[in-house]
């Protein structure tokens, strides 16, 4: 379920710190996964096409107040590192595999994403609900092509 207040997200390390334009009329919150949409701009994590992952929010941002503008607050972002996420179908057989973007908060497996959008990799399974993900940065839909799989020498 998508966030509706600040969160202090569990890390066990976290990346670099960076600030990103946000979407008009976006409300994002402190530990939310964030996504750069079509356009660029920085909002709170949804399951839809188009989607880039850029972290998770390093504090809170609400672009919904008088006068909000595309583009007119940013958001510091966490850029990578390993977080303690939502989960509602990811279990320890699938430590080691990708998993997906459900909202700002969830991550899933791949037979319940429509979109693709890679979050991560589950790192751990913390319990029935909650899983660590090594967070993955500026991967889009679908899978890595060959040449990106392979070792290089």
């Amino acid at each position: 379920m998508a966030l509706t207040t600040n969160t202090d997200r569990p890390a066990k390390s976290a990346g670099q710190i960076v600030s990103f334009l946000v979407e008009d009329n976006v409300h994002v919150y402190k530990g939310a996964l964030v996504v750069a949409n079509n356009a660029g701009y920085a909002e709170p994590a949804t399951n839809a096409s188009g989607k880039v992952l850029l972290g998770v929010a390093h504090e809170e941002c609400d672009n919904t107040l008088a006068g909000h503008s595309q583009g007119g607050k940013s958001v510091r972002v966490i850029r990578g590192g390993r977080f303690l996420l939502t989960t509602a179908d990811l279990v320890q057989a699938d430590v080691g595999l990708k998993c997906y973007v459900e909202d700002d908060d969830t991550v899933n497996d791949a037979g319940t994403s429509t979109q693709g959008i890679v979050a991560g990799i589950a790192a751990g399974v913390e319990s029935a609900t909650q899983v660590w993900v090594d967070i993955a940065l500026g991967v889009t839909q679908g899978e890595p092509s060959a040449a990106a799989n392979e070792d290089s020498e």
